[in-house]
């Protein structure tokens, strides 16, 4: 029996890996730098 025969255990790591992505993002908008950066590159599109 592998590991990803039991769909909880897939359906465990997918929610782990979209959580993880989650906390990264979050984690990058709280630095102030990345916001300044992202807004003159949202407004260079202007």
């Amino acid at each position: 029996m592998s590991l990803f025969s039991r769909p909880w255990i897939s359906q465990a790591l997918i929610g782990l890996v979209c959580l993880s992505l989650l906390l990264g993002v979050t984690a990058m908008y709280l630095q102030p730098e990345f916001l300044l950066t992202l807004s003159n590159q949202v407004w260079g599109c202007f």
